[in-house]
């Protein structure tokens, strides 16, 4: 075969294979999401609001790149080639460690203390939390918040050598010794894992294994005081390789390989008050006739297997995934107990969002505040029934108190990179002009 003649079959070999793979998965199963994998959604050439959508044919690349036949087959194959061969990992979101382990990428930050969060947006967030436990003791509940370790902040033995440390405190350190100095109920979760001499996590998963969440669930009644005759952590139970790894899927979509996991011999007794599709779903609501006292639980992915182990230790409960964190639904599931749990690596969200519930009236005189000048404060309507939400942007660092309606409230603080810190209030119903100064101290 001549040069030409080469070239030609490469051509059209290639575009047999692309237009194979296209029309392909019109004929084959559409593909389903793994792990944190989203899909691109079918192109709309005409826009819901109306017009024309001027990316369609960016669109239509993007979806038929994620729906294409065999995709995930194909993705398999080349990220196992480069991890077994070259020890390199094909995904972005996944690093590959020693002896088989994976971490998620989200976590080499908090691992290295890199971008570590500053002084200032540490005691923005303790402050903000200090104000969701006052909130929640006011009405007559027991308030707990825990941090829950990255694999690699507890099993970093695994972790390739990738480098030096860049800061000696982490974000988790920093956080817990400011939520110690202002008196908040809070687990030292890395303290309590790092005494187990067995690791509680799983090898191809970013969680905790079951066994790991059931020391979770004992140290948490322990530290709620909350009588139980259970202690999950020593049930019997047998290790059964049965679960699929997020990291690994996320790595090997297709892949087959399966985590060992601890399943107990006792059974769970408490009930789905709504159907449960997963363990993912935003809201979960649970009873059990045979326990007392009422929860409610904000938590992340680290609740997926801690949620039955809570859910069997109170009469009823509430688990939320929803952010910002609204405390008043505290109420409506006549919670006596309100936990707040989140991921090492999600720690900075904290300074990001601010709690809804009705802001705090201060004790503080104005002749101890300081008044700054604040242009763009916009008062909205609020999802909470007889409130506003103020909020405005400040370019000073410290508490910030309103005054409005001639009542002096405390402020929730965030963060925001482009902007510096924005101030929310929930306060009685009213408009702009109710807003007769802001102070900060």
């Amino acid at each position: 075969m001549n040069k030409n003649g080469l070239y030609s079959f490469f051509i059209i070999f290639f575009m047999t294979i692309c237009i194979f793979l296209s029309v392909g998965m019109f004929f084959t199963e559409q593909p389903k999401t793994r792990a944190n994998e989203i899909l691109t959604p079918k192109p709309l050439l005409k826009l819901p609001e109306g017009g024309i959508n001027k990316n369609y044919l960016q669109n239509v690349t993007d979806y038929v790149s994620d729906h294409s036949a065999f995709r995930a087959e194909l993705i398999t194959v080349h990220n196992s080639i480069l991890s077994k061969v070259f020890h390199t990992s094909a995904s972005k979101d996944v690093i590959l460690g020693k002896e088989g382990w994976l971490y998620y990428k989200d976590t080499e930050d908090n691992y290295f203390r890199k971008n570590v969060l500053s002084d200032a947006e540490i005691e923005i967030i303790a402050n903000n939390i200090n104000m969701m436990q006052q909130y929640v003791e006011a009405q007559g509940a027991k308030f707990l918040f825990f941090i829950a370790p990255n694999k690699n902040s507890l099993y970093g033995q695994y972790m390739p050598e990738l480098g030096e440390k860049f800061s000696e405190q982490s974000n988790a350190q920093k956080l817990m010794l400011a939520l110690q100095k202002q008196n908040i109920n809070y687990i030292d979760f890395f303290a309590v894992f790092g005494e187990k001499e067995e690791i509680l996590y799983h090898k191809l998963d970013s969680h905790w294994n079951n066994k790991g969440a059931a020391l979770a669930r004992d140290t948490i009644l322990e530290a709620l005081e909350i009588e139980h005759d259970v202690k999950w952590y020593y049930e019997p139970y047998s290790i059964v390789k049965n679960h699929k790894g997020d990291l690994y899927e996320m790595l090997y979509p297709m892949g087959k390989e399966l985590d060992n996991n601890v399943v107990f011999e006792r059974e769970f007794v408490f009930e789905a008050e709504n159907e449960i599709h997963s363990p993912d779903d935003i809201q979960i609501d649970t009873i059990n006739e045979t326990k007392q006292h009422s929860l409610l639980m904000f938590r992340d992915s680290f609740g997926n297997a801690l949620y039955p182990f809570m859910a069997d230790s109170f009469g009823h409960s509430r688990f939320s995934r929803k952010v910002p964190y609204n405390l008043t639904v505290m109420q409506q599931v006549n919670a006596d107990v309100v936990i707040v749990e989140i991921v090492e690596r999600n720690i900075s969200n904290l300074a990001k969002y601010a709690p809804i519930f009705p802001s705090p009236v201060s004790q503080q005189y104005i002749t101890q505040l300081q008044q700054i000048d604040v242009s763009d404060v916009v008062v909205e309507q609020s999802d909470l029934e007889g409130y506003s939400c103020v909020k405005g942007t400040i370019h000073k660092k410290g508490k910030v108190y309103i005054q409005w309606q001639n009542q002096i409230y405390e402020a929730f603080v965030t963060t925001q990179e482009q902007t510096g810190q924005v101030f929310t209030a929930y306060v009685p119903e009213g408009i702009k002009t109710d807003l007769q100064a802001v102070f900060i101290i």
